[in-house]
């Protein structure tokens, strides 16, 4: 037998059953607090559970409706629902029993024991394109006319979160101009731009910008363009390469933002290089150590070293070429491993640094540089990749551990470090563009258990292949992980990282790519490397990329902080100590010569006085003089449940604190050391505060604080009448100072 539950309904009064009272299940103790497992109550006339029966046990946060729970015989099959609200993601089933870490799986038999099973429901991640609206595009790419099909969840997931997009295959010169298009004797080219314009077209008919990928690479490019007899020494690649980047950014001419001009230049990997004793020439593909590459043999035949002509030379043309027949457009130069910070970054800054001086000598009249971004690709390894430089050169020391192994949280490199390779690219002018993101979860390239066929796809979280954590030869994650699972939040806190070096660097970071939709139409299906199970679920990694402020604070990952102000989303009940009131404010107030002004219309309900309906809610802010600015407190009429003496629980309906908001009047350095205007923690009143600024939910402008107190969960509605209830310490938001 099973019982449906629902959550979330804060405003009907539960209904109360005293402790005691004989029931089929047990009582279970959480925290402070006792909750009653959702299994039903024995009536009057009915026997304690039958010897050989075991329960199912159901604990859900969060607002949605759920069923399972009761009592079974081993060997049954007990069939499990979970259905969020419509404002809500399910975050799948926990079990230790079952061996299950947020299993989204519907029904599993009942063994010889009884089951707990947690499960939540969480806000749905904000829109990406507007959480990082203030700080960089946020992209992703276009695999074909699947992408935009009216409906799809492909084409609602692009349109809910990204604003650029990038052809991952359909704008690549081979695509373009296929090998048969060039005349093998008269080298005429025919160009393919139907399937290109069809993508372009749609793209910006849907709002975003369209990042061009690629114009000169050695791989998917046509043999004829840069070999043979039609393309083999250096005049005729040079020829052909202008006249295939004229066609190409004269036929996109106001289409696209930006280009990757040149592609994968270098060899793979580079550990060291020196600028002041080593050439980069020696490192491109084609050259003395290693790789292959079309462009650079054919530039190399007939070049006049007397005059200082090398193979190199094809980078500087493509470039010169581009800005030429593409004046409107950004000029990216674009590799992987970028994260090599002390080898392959330097090399790829010397040859861009170059090919800058060359271009403001030979060309003075104009202002821009010619290698404007420095493209990272970012199809990096959770447990290879460090997010932060290490002490000596980070910014955001709070979060970096210089002893932490690789794969745990604050993990750092100078040698090897995204934040590193940032800070020099920066350093030498240029600004930064995360291309092509994804974090792959196995150790290697071909680390990965399932091998690489797509057909052997799974979730992270998927109960059938928990164990699967190794193959022969790549044994990395055995003795520390023992639930494939579990790399699912190692995931998600290397994504915060990343994501708060982004935002740290923002004013020098172009966008954000991420190179795939799913983790199943990822082109590394079996490394799990997005932010989205093939069932479009959000993985924990949404939840950390959406707010990774949140995340590495150590806030509870089932959850998902909305920015503030947001009246949508219902305040959770409090106990008879109300979250916070004016009286409970921190007692420093800024020192300022500022003069008041009139509150500025904000037109929201934080900050214009009076009575507010939002959302089905009502809401009333009052706003006062408070120092030299003026502070508005907000409340809502919600139901507040607090506890007796006795130990029951008693819901009342009244107007409760929500949040105080001081408007922009003072500059940040108005409001100077104030706890309130600056990101940490404090003590005010015997109580912990904490303040996080600049966040996505603030903005680059505001600071938000949180004050840790006692908290009442949502109330879990019990299948045979009653709700059960627990207490939990937690932050509490409570107010939003913004900056002048």
């Amino acid at each position: 037998m099973s019982a449906g539950t629902t959550l979330g309904d804060e405003n009907r009064p539960p209904r109360h059953r005293s402790i005691g009272q004989s029931r089929a299940g047990r009582w279970l103790a959480v925290g402070v607090g006792v909750t009653l497992a959702a299994t039903g109550l024995v009536a009057p006339a009915q026997s304690a559970a039958d010897e050989g029966a075991f329960d199912v046990e159901i604990n859900a946060t969060g607002k949605g409706t759920f069923s399972g729970a009761g009592t079974y015989s081993a060997g049954d099959t007990v069939t499990l629902t979970a259905n969020p609200s419509s404002t809500n993601v399910w975050g799948g089933w926990t079990s230790p029993e079952l061996g299950w870490i947020g299993a989204r799986t519907t029904s599993f038999t009942m063994p010889e024991g009884d089951v707990a099973l947690d499960t939540t429901f969480r806000p749905q991640i904000a829109p990406l394109k507007d959480v990082y609206a203030d700080y960089f595009t946020v992209g992703n790419i276009y695999s074909g006319p699947q992408s935009y099909a009216e409906g799809s969840p492909n084409s609602n997931t692009i349109a809910r979160h990204f604003n650029v997009m990038t052809a991952e295959n359909i704008m690549k010169p081979v695509e373009l101009l296929p090998n048969n298009n060039i005349d093998p004797v008269t080298g005429e080219f025919t160009f393919n731009f139907g399937p290109a314009d069809a993508f372009v077209d749609q793209t910006i008919e849907r709002g975003m910008g369209v990042h061009g990928h690629v114009l000169v690479w050695h791989g998917q490019s046509p043999d004829r363009i840069n070999s043979g007899t039609t393309g083999g020494t250096r005049a005729l690649a040079k020829a052909n390469m202008e006249r295939y980047i004229e066609t190409v950014l004269t036929h996109f001419k106001d289409r696209t933002v930006s280009w990757d001009v040149v592609n994968e230049a270098f060899v793979d990997g580079l550990a060291e290089f020196d600028p002041a004793t080593q050439d980069w020439r020696d490192f491109l593909r084609g050259g003395p150590n290693g790789g292959a590459s079309n462009w650079y043999k054919a530039y190399a035949n007939g070049a006049d070293a007397a005059a200082g002509e090398t193979a190199g030379d094809f980078l500087y043309d493509a470039f010169v070429f581009a800005r030429k027949y593409g004046p409107e457009v950004k000029l990216e130069y674009n590799d992987f491993n970028v994260f090599q910070s002390e080898g392959k970054a330097k090399a790829i800054i010397a040859m861009a640094t170059e090919l800058n001086e060359r271009y403001a000598d030979e060309f003075p009249a104009d202002p821009r540089q010619l290698v404007e971004t420095i493209g990272m690709q970012s199809h990096t390894y959770i447990n290879q990749t460090p997010a932060f430089a290490c002490s000596d050169h980070t910014e955001l020391a709070d979060l970096v551990d210089d002893d932490a192994a690789d794969w745990k949280p604050g993990a750092c490199s100078d040698a090897a470090s995204v934040e590193r390779s940032i800070q020099l690219i920066i350093e030498a002018g240029m600004d930064a563009d995360v291309s092509e993101l994804d974090l792959q979860v196995w150790e290697a390239y071909n680390g990965q258990p399932e091998g690489d066929s797509a057909a052997n796809y799974r979730d992270l979280t998927d109960p059938s292949v928990k164990d699967r954590i190794s193959k022969d030869g790549f044994t990395y994650w055995v003795g520390k992980i023992t639930n494939r699972a579990e790399l699912e939040a190692i995931q998600a806190q290397r994504f915060a990282e990343y994501f708060a070096v982004y935002k740290k660097y923002a004013d020098h970071i172009d966008g954000v790519t991420f190179w795939g939709l799913n983790d199943q139409l990822s082109w590394r299906s079996t490394h799990n490397p997005l932010i989205f199970n093939s069932d479009w679920s959000e993985k924990l990694g949404a939840v950390a990329v959406a707010d990774p402020e949140a995340w590495l604070s150590k806030n509870d990952p089932g959850t998902n902080p909305s920015p503030s102000p947001s009246p949508s989303v219902s305040p959770s009940p409090s106990p008879s100590a109300s979250p916070s009131s004016p009286a409970t404010q921190p007692s420093v107030k800024p020192t300022v010569t500022v003069t008041v002004t009139a509150p500025p219309s904000q037109g929201d309900l934080y900050t214009t006085p009076g009575f507010h309906r939002v959302n089905g809610r009502d809401w009333f802010t009052t706003c006062e003089p408070y120092s030299q600015t003026v502070r508005c407190t907000t409340k809502i009429w919600a139901t507040t449940t607090t506890r007796s003496a006795s130990g029951s629980y008693v819901n009342t309906n009244g107007w409760v604190f929500n949040n105080l908001t001081y408007l922009p009047m003072m500059t940040r350095k108005a409001w100077g050391a104030n706890p309130l205007a600056n990101t940490g923690e404090f003590m005010s009143n015997g109580r912990s505060w904490r303040t996080e600024c600049d966040t996505a939910a603030t903005g680059r402008n505001g600071c938000r604080s949180f004050i840790w107190i006692k908290n009442v969960v949502t109330p879990t509605a019990l299948p045979g009448g009653g709700y059960s209830y627990k207490l939990v310490d937690t932050w509490v938001f409570n107010n939003l100072v913004r900056f002048r």
